[in-house]
């Protein structure tokens, strides 16, 4: 009896301490969980798929699909949290081997009508959106309105070029509720940091499939 006792604390031992082991390496590549300020809005009990965390606001008022490997800017202007509006910026840690750099711009309002909704989509397509086109989603507890773009500067005015011709270096997005009550506008940026290797290549179809992930996956409570 005492030996089988003994046997049972040591396979429950080794269980856990796979289990710890295996969440620090996990932690040690992604920053989201490093970053003591990014990982309090993580639940880690909450399953998503392997490239993302489940993610809840400050204020409670909604959750998301948390991309691995960014973090939060902590500091103001970047961050503001109150009862019915947060402002976030979401930033990738390091640019990829291509030379490219990705964030997220995500922006709550709640307690509004659907007037306040048709003016914020208004503003994205304005900013945004080429020939202020865009496309629809729905889930079923929100309907999506968004769209991709191609963003140079030329001096200080934006020029927006049609995605199709040339690679979407931006994604736009207005997330709500179906009573239009809430809602999250949701600005994707892909920079090109160091144009002197001739590579900053973006994969279209890889970088238009995580934006719909994480606009899929945004919910209001």
């Amino acid at each position: 009896m005492k030996k089988a006792f003994i046997i049972s604390a040591l396979a429950i031992f080794v269980i856990l301490g796979g289990v710890f082991l295996f969440r620090g390496m996990d932690q040690q590549g992604d920053i989201a969980l490093k970053d003591n300020f990014t990982s309090s809005f993580i639940n880690k009990d909450i399953e998503t798929d392997d490239s993302f965390h489940f993610f809840e606001s400050k204020n409670g008022h909604y959750t998301l699909w948390y991309p691995k490997k960014f973090y939060i800017e902590e500091e103001p202007p970047y961050f503001i949290s109150k009862d019915h509006y947060e402002l976030m910026n979401f930033y990738e840690s390091s640019e990829s081997e291509s030379g490219l750099e990705r964030s997220f711009q995500i922006r709550y309002q709640g307690k509004k009508n659907q007037d306040s909704a048709d003016i914020t989509l208004k503003r994205l397509l304005d900013d945004f959106a080429f020939e202020k086109n865009y496309e629809e989603l729905t889930t079923e507890s929100t309907n999506i309105f968004f769209g991709p773009s191609n963003i140079t500067m030329d001096g200080k005015e934006a020029v927006i070029s049609n995605p199709d011709e040339s690679h979407a270096n931006r994604y736009f997005a207005l997330v709500q509720n179906k009573e239009g009550t809430q809602f999250l506008s949701v600005i994707f940026r892909i920079n090109c940091i160091d144009e002197s290797r001739g590579s900053c290549e973006i994969n279209d179809s890889e970088e238009r499939s995580f934006f719909e992930t994480f606009i899929k996956h945004i919910s209001f409570n």
